[in-house]
């Protein structure tokens, strides 16, 4: 695959990562919906006395819908039911940091799991290779942005026909993001102090997301051919959140408490499962 100024340019404006936003969906005007309520919720702490960090509020619950959306496609609630937590924790003063980690991990599940239909282009590749060094200024930023660079090589792997250029585009992205990471000062000589209890509650729930493989999804991948999504995809998709949530709570040390919302959303796909696991079985 040719990465030439003339090839760059013209691919410049379109993205096989994107989907555009079906209005006439309730789960999409749903979403809307809320994030405008949000948005609105946070003017209104913010003019009582509230942090401007409440502003992050309709984003981390937009961000949150995304990732749930990509991990569990077959359930519209678990996306507006994690969204509602996510706004809920920032509207209520919670530490809102993780929202940009949670909308890398959307970006890294869609790649994996190939629901759009289609395949990363160069523009594509050159994005998510920026993306992964600029959010990686803090640890659970570097583990985001080492997700996404996982993200190209597993879509890579998994593909009949495999593409250089996605090689060098993974490996771009993990050493900016570690260079980036280790600038910011992100590695410290000392391992952070962990939070025993939430890493094991994270920790058992990676474990979960690797060993319960998810039900055949009915969704259908968003291409011109309708086709369904592949199961394995969604379930390496799955295990790659996992194991990025539980990384960066433990890298997250004292303050793995923010971390909070990225493990309830992993908890609500795992049940959701088993829900769905439990109303085939009975059909």
């Amino acid at each position: 695959m040719g990465l030439g100024i003339g090839t760059i340019g013209l691919m410049a404006l379109r993205s096989h990562l994107g989907r555009p936003m079906d209005m006439s969906l309730p789960s999409n005007r749903l979403i809307v919906g809320l994030t405008l309520v949000a948005a609105a919720a946070a003017g209104v702490v913010v003019w009582d006395g509230g942090t401007t960090t409440t502003f992050l509020a309709p984003l981390y619950a937009f961000a949150t819908w995304a990732f749930l959306r990509e991990v569990d496609p077959d359930h519209d609630s678990t996306a507006i039911a994690g969204a509602f937590v996510a706004a809920l924790w920032v509207l209520a003063g919670f530490d809102p940091s993780a929202w940009l980690f949670v909308g890398a991990l959307a970006v890294a599940s869609r790649l994996v799991s190939n629901s759009t239909g289609r395949r990363p282009l160069p523009g594509d590749l050159i994005v998510l290779t920026l993306g992964a060094a600029v959010i990686s200024f803090t640890a659970i930023g570097w583990v985001a942005g080492f997700a996404l660079a996982l993200a190209i090589y597993i879509d890579d792997r998994m593909d009949e026909e495999h593409r250089p250029a996605r090689i060098i585009s993974s490996a771009a992205a993990a050493l900016a993001a570690s260079g980036v990471a280790t600038a910011s000062g992100v590695f410290g000589e000392q391992l952070p102090d962990i939070d025993p209890p939430m890493v094991i509650a994270v920790g058992g729930l990676a474990l979960l997301a690797f060993l319960r493989e998810p039900e055949p999804p009915t969704s259908l991948v968003d291409a011109q051919r309708k086709t369904p999504l592949v199961p394995s995809r969604l379930h390496v998709s799955r295990g790659l959140a996992g194991l990025a949530v539980f990384a960066a709570t433990l890298l997250s040390g004292s303050d793995a408490d923010s971390m909070a919302v990225p493990a309830v959303a992993l908890g609500m796909m795992l049940v959701s499962n088993e829900l769905e696991r439990i109303k085939r079985r009975r059909v």
